[in-house]
């Protein structure tokens, strides 16, 4: 049986967007239930510009645009096609990676074949985990979504730490990213529909054990870090100066990181002592 393929169109301003892709699409490499992969799109299309919006959105009036962004995206996916002449077909669904900021707090909007995932609520203080790790598991309960009907709406009320938890809030969701898992209800239901031979690739994806250590430069987790976003270090979309030093720190060593300081307040000194020479 082929992979489910799963579209990707990311909107997050301000994020590694390198990062958060090759992330994503490791989970290729983890299994072969699903295929993911990023898109084109239209930048310019009112549903993208209606999720960029600044304040908050009506979350019902963006699943009711949805259904037209849908027919403009398949449009749009085949006219690239034909001008590049590729061989596979469009896939049936898109997942949005968004900044947007529902008016209910509610962080996922998903009508036919379009799901939309609204991070703007996330802040730094909800590190760990890394608003990477937030996209990363979203998208795969998305992907699910995608091809049970049984896990399609709010599943349970109860935090397992399963991907299917309701978490009202994206703070909740915190619980689902840290230790996620696929609980017993969610794999009977998986099972109901016919899917068993899915619940090793789900549960390959939700573990967090591939991701490795960013000590490790061939890991998924050392490659990030390289790309500029370290999974265990930043906290926001970017990292700021004191993160950027703690990675410096972990990736150089001690003494590496003290002869650059040291280089750096040498060079200070000289141009102090120039410019009061200078002045005499």
């Amino acid at each position: 049986m082929p992979p489910h393929r799963i579209g990707l169109i990311s909107c997050l301003d301000g994020v590694n967007g390198t990062a958060l892709q090759y992330l994503i699409l490791q989970l290729n490499a983890l299994q072969g239930g699903f295929s993911f992969e990023f898109l084109p799109c239209d930048q310019a299309d009112p549903f993208i510009a209606a999720l960029n919006r600044s304040g908050r959105v009506d979350r019902e009036d963006i699943r009711y645009q949805s259904l037209e962004f849908w027919e403009r995206h398949k449009a749009f996916q085949l006219a690239y096609i034909q001008t590049f002449r590729t061989q596979e077909q469009p896939t049936g669904r898109v997942v949005l990676l968004t900044g947007a900021r529902f008016h209910d707090n509610f962080y996922s909007m998903r009508q036919g074949n379009v799901s939309v995932i609204a991070l703007g609520n996330w802040e730094r203080w909800m590190a760990p985990p890394s608003i990477l790790e937030f996209a990363l598991t979203l998208t795969i309960r998305e992907a699910m979504a995608s091809v049970s009907s049984k896990l399609r709406g709010s599943v349970h009320l109860g935090t397992k730490g399963c991907p299917c938890d309701l978490t009202v809030s994206l703070d909740d969701t915190r619980i689902k990213v840290l230790s996620s898992h696929l609980c017993g209800f969610c794999r009977e239901s998986l099972a109901v529909d016919g899917l068993d031979s899915l619940i090793p690739d789900i549960e390959a994806m939700l573990s967090k054990s591939w991701l490795g250590s960013a000590d490790d430069p061939a890991s998924p987790a050392g490659v990030v870090s390289s790309l500029g976003h370290d999974l265990f270090i930043v906290k926001g979309l970017k990292p700021t100066t004191w993160e950027n030093i703690r990675t410096a720190l972990q990736k150089e060593g001690v003494p590496q990181f003290l002869t650059l300081v040291q280089t750096t307040i040498g060079a200070v000194l000289v141009a102090t002592f120039l410019l009061i020479l200078g002045l005499k």
